[in-house]
């Protein structure tokens, strides 16, 4: 069989059948895997360069209602407001609830609340230290609230828990009614 006999006869085999073909795509996978691990090492290393900015501390004092026995007990609040926040806090008017979460400001070291409910008008004043903690250059600085303490308050009978307001606390205050 001559040279174009023999090219005919290639050409007509099956694919799966020509050596050359197993080769080449051998040899392709193999380029494959090599630039696609290359890739995706690049990939993950410029990940590593992006800062977490993510808050770990919190600024909610976590507030529980009590009875006497210690068992939960749900009020009815029509509204709930702090001293120089005449917007109050909209999420907690005309709802009943037994736990609540209340927002200390960074920019003070005491605030006052003032919880309205049928009939009754409370106040809360807590004091606080705010210490400000770099979380890296580029995400800036967070502020970690302390040394929880009342200052005033018209309920009976409150427990401090946890000095400490953390995300991970579970509560801060107690109050018995």
């Amino acid at each position: 069989m001559n040279v174009f006999g023999r090219l005919i006869a290639l050409l007509i085999r099956p694919v799966w059948q020509r050596w050359w073909f197993w080769f080449t795509l051998r040899t392709d996978m193999k380029n494959i895997l090599r630039y696609g691990f290359v890739c995706m090492a690049l990939i993950m290393a410029g990940c590593g360069d992006t800062p977490t900015c993510l808050d770990q501390e919190s600024s909610l004092v976590k507030i529980n209602f009590l009875d006497a026995a210690g068992k939960a007990k749900k009020i009815t609040l029509v509204r709930v407001s702090a001293i120089n926040n005449s917007d109050g806090f909209p999420e907690y008017a005309d709802s009943t609830l037994s736990a609540m979460h209340l927002p200390l400001n960074p920019a003070d070291t005491v605030s006052t609340f003032i919880l309205e409910q049928a009939g009754r008008t409370d106040t809360l004043g807590l004091s606080y230290t705010v210490t400000a903690r770099l979380i890296s250059p580029e995400c800036g600085l967070d502020a970690a609230f302390d040394n929880l303490d009342t200052t005033h308050t018209t309920f009976e009978q409150l427990n401090i828990i946890q000095r400490t307001i953390h995300k991970d606390v579970e509560v801060n205050l107690e109050i018995i009614l």
